[in-house]
C-alpha cells in the first residue's frame, strides 16, 4: 500500500541508488533531463505486521472462567510509528471502532489509504495496547495518544476471525442457503466467462430511442387549474 507513494514527514536518504545529504544534491539531480528517478525515502509513519498464532476464540466468563469456541481466530501483532510533523496541522490515524455483542471493542471501519488500513480491517477485535488489557474506548485513546507522544509508536494485539465475519454473521434460512448454493454450483459450471442477462420475452420487438434537435413543451395543466390536480393517499 505505502510503494510508490511519500507523505509528509518521510526523509530522502537517496536519489537512483546514490545517498544525498542536503537539498541541493536533491535539486540538482531533479532538473537532469530523465524520465524516472528513483527516491530512496526513510518513512516517517509506517506499520508493520507479525502473525503470532491460529488459535480457538476464547470468551472471558468470569475473572476466572474462559469459554472456549470452535470458532477459529488468528492472532497478530501490529506495531504503527507514528512521528506527527510540525507541517501536520491534524494527524487522523483512520481507526473508528465500535462495541460488538460481547462487549469487546471491535474495528468498525478504517479510512481507505490511512496508516489504519495497512493492517486492519472490519471485524477485527483489538485486545490489547502496549501489552495493556482495552476493554473501552476511552483506554484505546488514552493509551495510543500517550504511547505517541511519549516514544511515537504503539503496539496491539489482534484477534482476527479466519472466516468471513460480515457473511457468516447474517443468519440465513436453511432453504435459502440451500438455494443459494445450487445457484452457485450452477454458476461455477458454466465457467468464467459467462455473463448471465435478464429474461426476455419471446417476439419482443427491440426498441430504439432516438435524440430530436427541436425541443417539445407541455403545460402542466395543474399549475393554471388547481381543481386538476389529483387526490393523494395520505398527503398532508
Amino acid at each position: 500500500m505505502l510503494m510508490g507513494k511519500a507523505f509528509v514527514g518521510d526523509y530522502i536518504v537517496g536519489i537512483d541508488d546514490k545517498v544525498i545529504t542536503n537539498g541541493d544534491e536533491l535539486h540538482a539531480k531533479l532538473k537532469e533531463k530523465t524520465e524516472n528517478v528513483h527516491l530512496q525515502l526513510k518513512r516517517n509513519m509506517f506499520s508493520w505486521c507479525f502473525h503470532i498464532r491460529t488459535t480457538v476464540e476464547k470468551i472471558q466468563i468470569d475473572r476466572d472462567v474462559e469459554k472456549i469456541t470452535p470458532n477459529p481466530v488468528n492472532h497478530y501483532f501490529i506495531l504503527v510509528k507514528v512521528r506527527p510533523t510540525p507541517e501536520m496541522q491534524v494527524f487522523d490515524l483512520g481507526l473508528f471502532v465500535k462495541y460488538n455483542n460481547r462487549d469487546r471493542l471491535e474495528v468498525d471501519y478504517v479510512t481507505p489509504n490511512s496508516l489504519a488500513s495497512i493492517h486492519l480491517k472490519a471485524g477485527d477485535v483489538i485486545r490489547e495496547v502496549n501489552t495493556q488489557q482495552i476493554c473501552s474506548k476511552s483506554m484505546l485513546r488514552y493509551h495510543i495518544a500517550s504511547s505517541i507522544q511519549s516514544s511515537g509508536l504503539f503496539t496491539l494485539l489482534i484477534e482476527s476471525p479466519i472466516r468471513d465475519t460480515v457473511r457468516d454473521h447474517i443468519d440465513l434460512a436453511d432453504d435459502v442457503v440451500l438455494i443459494a448454493d445450487k445457484a452457485a454450483e450452477e454458476f461455477r459450471k458454466l465457467g468464467k466467462g459467462y455473463v448471465p442477462m435478464p429474461p426476455k420475452k419471446p417476439n419482443q420487438k427491440k426498441k430504439n430511442i432516438k435524440l430530436k434537435d427541436e425541443k417539445t413543451e407541455h403545460p402542466i395543466v395543474s399549475d393554471i387549474d388547481p381543481s386538476k390536480l389529483r387526490p393523494c393517499k395520505n398527503a398532508s
